[in-house]
């Protein structure tokens, strides 16, 4: 049986999938019931504060579906979490395509502790960009909303380490001028953009 990820963070973007996990299927926008996302996992080789869900029956987790084999070089990847099987009924398609999701195995990631970003832990702009390109090339300005919207804790420590010679964040997928422009204009739209902190 194929084995589909639900992500929700990183694995939105098809730069990262690609460079960082070997990973060159086609993703698929969905929602799924029965989690909330926010800023609350962190590795300890890592200093810095990423997306995790805790179960919710609140809105709906705005994700992507990935076929992927769950190899060892994407449990190293998600090395935070714990590999989670979800009740396919419960992962819906997104966007324009409503055909029917593809049979199989479905996993999500579900931290290992609910932890909270922190001054020497924060919130990496450019693991939010990563995550918002990824939005953008699977539902356009529409969904980067929706992800910004549904996600908790914007009013942690959060770093704007996008020039830095050094960024937070190591599997970060580039974003261009346009799309930092973009994104900006999105998270200020959304009135999270006043917790950022200059890098």
């Amino acid at each position: 049986m194929n084995d589909y990820m639900i992500g929700y963070g990183s694995l939105l973007s098809d730069y990262s999938r690609r460079t960082y996990s070997g990973i060159e299927t086609v993703a698929r926008p969905v929602l799924a019931s029965g989690w909330r996302r926010g800023w609350t996992v962190r590795y300890g080789d890592e200093a810095a504060t990423y997306a995790g869900v805790r179960p919710s029956a609140g809105p709906s987790l705005h994700a992507a579906l990935v076929p992927t084999a769950i190899t060892p070089e994407l449990r190293h990847r998600e090395r935070g979490y714990v590999f989670t099987e979800v009740d396919p009924a419960r992962v819906h398609p997104d966007g324009e395509d409503r055909s029917a999701l593809p049979v199989g195995r479905y996993w999500i990631v579900v931290n290992r502790e609910q932890v909270r970003a922190d001054d020497a832990h924060p919130i990496p702009q450019t693991y939010v960009d990563t995550c918002l390109t990824g939005c953008l090339e699977t539902g356009g300005e529409a969904r980067a909303r929706d992800f910004v919207t549904a996600t908790e804790l914007w009013d942690a420590p959060w770093i704007n380490d996008r020039d830095s010679p050094s960024p937070l964040y190591p599997r970060r997928a580039p974003a261009n001028a346009d799309e930092r422009a973009t994104i900006d204009r999105i998270l200020a739209d959304c009135g999270v953009l006043r917790y950022r902190r200059p890098g």
